[in-house]
């Protein structure tokens, strides 16, 4: 049976591979390894032994050292996301100034020629 240590281990190696996704952009995924690495963490709370606290400590300072870059890595894609969301109004903005500016011409006359 595993003991806390491993499980910490497990979710640290969780944690790498959730940034590694976020890296890549694919946020449902990292989203999916953030869950789990959330469940691994809580049963590795559970089973702590109070006799291993100094390597306990160890484990989730390193968590906690892998929780700031997932969130540093999570605001730039943020960030990134929130620029392509400004850059596409911006454009929709401009296109429909053109819209209201542009006067469509018919091709032919709007009357028809009876005439033949």
């Amino acid at each position: 049976m595993k003991d806390e240590i491993d499980i910490l281990d497990q979710a640290l190696e969780t944690g790498r591979l959730e940034l590694g996704q976020l890296c890549e952009g694919e946020v449902e995924e990292a989203e999916r390894l953030a869950h789990e690495r959330f469940s691994l963490m809580e049963e590795a709370w559970r089973m702590r032994d109070p006799k291993r606290i100094g390597e306990l400590k160890e484990k989730l300072l390193q968590l906690q050292s892998l929780q700031g870059q997932i969130t540093s890595e999570a605001r730039r894609l943020h960030e990134a996301i929130k620029r392509d969301l400004l850059k596409a109004k911006q454009e929709n903005q401009r296109l429909t100034g053109y819209r209201s500016s542009l006067r469509v011409s018919p091709l032919g006359s709007r009357f028809v020629d009876k005439v033949g």
